[in-house]
């Protein structure tokens, strides 16, 4: 108890287990109330669940830390609440999420925690709901740091919280060695050297530490973590305030005989535009090492896969996405030392992905936008996630029979179609779907109208000129209504027009009604009418009701709906300095002052009148106040209204702000691995809708196991031949899971055998425009006048029709083909026409990556290096 309370940060009240004491976490009594707590009793044999704060990037976070027993260990696992603005409000999920541990008890699963952080996702708390909760938040958060520092104070005079390892080794010269009755689980554990802090914590042998250290950007190594080989407790250093937290047992990383093999394709566009961006790193324990962000502690293989479809024919947005992923997602599997659930790991990539949008709403590609799949592997388990139109499919071959082993599994499933699985994506983030129709109805909807499957969503009310492009009356008002944002949009008034009163309101809604009234159109416009006239009604009524409590509050609000429409109000600062009345460039605290002065008084009047309109009204205000400070265009906005049929993506500013039309919320799911089997995984762009799931199967069931390129850019052909020429991307991996580890194998690195070297004989094609000339060439080859898409899709055709005969002449077959069509030298060698051996460290890393992933007797992927693209036969 005196450990854990150090650890901790603070005493113990009777009969509980310690609150967390630090400068950004919770007491007990922050975190529930008075009466919660005489109704909520802690009687586990395991810590009291704890809370905290979290702050990135503005936003705020609660932290649940539940402590479980699983396998005879006590470990921590964390759950993370949604971001919010305030801290008030984070206080108040923390709140929640600790009387929903108390009600689940010592559930290793969290069942109540995680059932509730899914309710908090949808939940705005309001005004009532904070109530009682820090009413002075900041004499409050003084008082606790005023008293943290005090006690630490005083600790500090009867025992010192960090002492150096030459100290102890001083004290054990007298006597008495170092006790190791336990063994600290995880590699690369060490004894402290000399200038080390170590702790220094009451009822802790101070002979008996363990550290573990990891490397920092700066290239200097700091213990991090720390082990009491007596007691057998584990601590991690914190990361602010100083002091230690109690650790659950680290993971003891596992190597599967999982052999990865990923690749990607990207079609440009009739114009030659690329919109989508993959990234691929098979070997995230190589990425996390070289990034100075070790991965010790997590099983193998671990792998990272992420495709950005861009939106808005741009792609500044995927490619923001792509090079930013991995570095946010990294420190965050590096300061991890025990095993991650199944569902931390997907609320990992949900967090990762919605710090990367905090982080592209601030950039300059803000405007621009992109869907989003991205897989996790880690040992037998692989997390897929998505937001938009993208797909994450994962295709399975045919079960074996019990008795059958590897030749008979192999000859089934070659004979029988694979079977494909959606795990996450299709029609669930877009128009399509109702339940994300809701969302957005509820939050003001801003549909172009017309047919369901072809329904766009629109940051702005329609534009003069597109209305005025539309020659019928009754469709140019349908459109109007449809697309209007605001009440003042749909009857089409602007600030000037109120002046009349309401009378003029009610002339200009008869006027509209006699040509969008159900009863006037025919019946293929029934529908619609009857949603743009019930609309019409809402919107007549609601600035009748406006003018009725302040005219002058409601011409304030129609400007503000005005600028908004416009569709610059983010971009261009001049827009909104003279919407807010001040001069460009002109400080924050005085921006602030004049909305203030302008805005608010005049607003409030209108609240209970209209409560939408004002919030969206003051979120526009505070949009423009960040332009204004801002000082800089920093994009200029397309003159067409840019509309999506997503209705989750990354960026697209405009459609987040000042009304969150669009979410950046991913939906992950984490799948096992079955023993014994290759999983083919998938990624696919909303282009690639027209490919049923089917035919995906089909492709990767045709380059199973080692052509995952090979089956991308085949997927992304059969996509880009049913689209009207844009840009399309894919991209497919294979998780070959040959044999489960033997019982007891746990605590040894399991290694696959790897030969040293391989013989291969390749077909080189080289394109127009490659640097340098290549000393290696056939002779009297011309000079090729193909382009790099063309000569993969050579190699790819030539690659099907070798494979699709009979597989006991491909040898014989592949040599015709080498003498025939190859570029390289290598084609005149005789007697096999081979490239000869390649060993390790031997060829360009695409090149010996595909050789060795080749099986014998089969044809590799399609591979590009410096020389060309390559098909190779092993």
């Amino acid at each position: 108890r005196q450990a854990l309370d150090f650890a901790l940060g603070g005493a113990t009240s009777a009969g509980r287990a310690p609150g967390r004491l630090e400068i950004a976490s919770l007491d007990s009594g922050a975190s529930m109330g008075d009466d919660d707590e005489k109704l909520l009793k802690w009687t586990f044999d395991v810590p009291e669940p704890e809370v905290s704060l979290d702050l990135e990037d503005g936003i705020y976070r609660a932290e649940l830390i539940c402590y479980v027993s699983k396998g005879g260990r006590v470990k921590d696992v964390r759950v993370r609440g949604p971001g919010r603005g305030s801290r008030k409000e984070a206080r108040k999920d923390a709140k929640e999420l600790k009387k929903a541990a108390f009600k689940g008890g010592s559930d290793p699963a969290l069942f109540q925690v995680r059932a509730r952080r899914k309710e908090l996702e949808s939940v705005k708390w309001n005004a009532k709901d904070l109530e009682g909760i820090e009413p002075d938040e900041d004499k409050k958060e003084d008082a606790r740091r005023k008293e943290i520092e005090a006690r630490m104070n005083e600790k500090n005079k009867t025992e010192v919280p960090m002492q150096s390892h030459g100290e102890v080794l001083a004290r054990l010269a007298a006597g008495g060695g170092p006790s190791e009755a336990h063994k600290a689980v995880g590699p690369n554990w060490k004894r402290p050297g000399s200038m080390t802090m170590v702790p220094n914590i009451a009822g802790q042998p101070d002979n008996s530490w363990l550290i573990h250290e990891k490397q920092e950007a700066t290239g200097k190594y700091r213990a991090w973590l720390f082990f009491n080989s007596a007691t057998g407790k584990y601590y991690r250093q914190k990361e602010v305030g100083g002091g230690y937290l109690l650790v659950g047992v680290p993971n003891a990383p596992q190597e599967y005989p999982l052999y990865v093999r990923v690749g990607s394709a990207n079609l440009p566009s009739k114009t030659g535009k690329k919109l989508d961006m993959a990234v691929l790193l098979p070997e995230l324990h190589k990425t996390g090492f070289l990034l100075k962000q070790p991965l010790e502690f997590m099983d193998k293989p671990a792998s990272l896969f992420v495709l950005c479809d861009g939106l808005r024919n741009s792609p500044a947005a995927a490619e923001f996405c792509a090079k930013k992923m991995h570095s946010l997602l990294l420190p965050k599997l590096s300061a991890r030392a025990t095993a991650w659930e199944d569902f931390e790991l997907a609320d990992l990539l949900r967090e990762t992905v919605e710090g990367l949008d905090a982080l592209l709403l601030a950039s300059p590609a803000c405007f621009a936008g992109c869907s989003l799949a991205v897989g996790l592997l880690s040992g037998t388990r692989i997390v897929l996630g998505g937001l938009g139109g993208v797909r994450c499919l994962i295709c399975r071959p045919p079960p074996a029979t019990p008795m059958g082993g590897a030749p008979q599994r192999k000859a089934v499933q070659a004979q029988a179609p694979w079977t494909s699985q959606l795990v996450v994506g299709g029609d669930a983030h877009t128009i399509a779907c109702q339940d994300e129709l809701l969302r957005i109805e509820s939050v003001g909807c801003r549909l172009a109208d017309g047919a369901p499957g072809n329904r766009r969503l629109s940051s702005v009310s329609a534009r003069p000129a597109e209305l005025q492009a539309i020659a019928n009356e009754k469709e140019r008002l349908l459109v109007q209504i449809a697309r209007a944002s605001n009440p003042f949009a749909t009857l089409g008034l602007g600030s000037n027009d109120l002046k009349d009163g309401k009378t003029s309101i009610r002339k200009v809604f008869r006027k509209l009604s006699l040509v969008v009234h159900p009863d006037k159109v025919g019946e293929e416009l029934k529908a619609r009418a009857m949603g743009a006239f019930s609309k019409l009604d809402a919107a007549a009524s609601a600035i009748e009701s406006m003018l009725g409590i302040d005219q002058a509050a409601a011409e304030l609000l129609a400007q503000i709906d005005a600028a908004v429409d416009g569709g610059r109000l983010a971009a261009d600062p001049a827009i909104a300095a003279k919407l807010i009345g001040v001069l460009e460039g002109c400080g924050p605290k005085q921006t602030k002052q004049a909305v203030e002065k302008k805005f608010h008084a005049p607003l409030a009047r209108l609240q209970n009148a209209c409560p939408k309109d004002v919030e969206r009204a003051l979120q526009a205000l505070k949009l423009a106040e960040d332009t204004v400070v801002r000082g800089t265009v920093l994009w200029t906005p397309a003159e067409a209204d840019e509309a999506v049929q997503v209705t989750r993506a990354m960026g697209c500013k405009d459609l987040k702000s000042p009304t969150p039309l669009l979410s950046a919320s991913l939906v992950a799911e984490c799948v096992e691995l079955e023993p014994g089997v290759c999983v083919g995984v998938a990624m696919l762009p909303d282009g690639m809708s027209a490919v049923t799931n089917e035919e995906v199967a089909q492709q990767l069931a045709r380059h199973s196991p080692a052509r995952p390129r090979a089956a991308a850019l085949r997927l992304a052909l059969q996509g880009a031949s049913r689209q009207d020429g844009s840009a399309i991307g894919a991209v497919c991996a294979y998780l070959d899971f040959e044999s489960m580890p033997a019982a007891g194998a746990s605590a040894k690195r399991l290694k696959s055998s790897k030969p040293e070297r391989v013989r291969i004989s390749h077909i080189l094609l080289r394109w127009a425009g490659q640097k340098g000339e290549d000393e290696f060439a056939k002779p009297g080859v011309p000079p090729p006048q193909r382009t790099q898409a063309m000569a993969e899709l050579e190699l790819l055709e030539l690659c099907e029709e070798l494979i699709g005969q009979d597989p006991k002449t491909l040898g014989a077959r592949f040599k015709a083909q080498v003498m025939k069509c190859s570029e390289c030298a290598s084609a005149l060698n005789v007697p096999y026409a081979d490239l000869g051996w390649i060993e390790l460290g031997g060829a360009e890393a695409p090149l010996e990556a595909a050789a060795f992933a080749t099986p014998v007797g089969g044809v590799s992927d399609v591979v590009v290096s410096s020389r060309g693209a390559h098909l190779m036969y092993r």
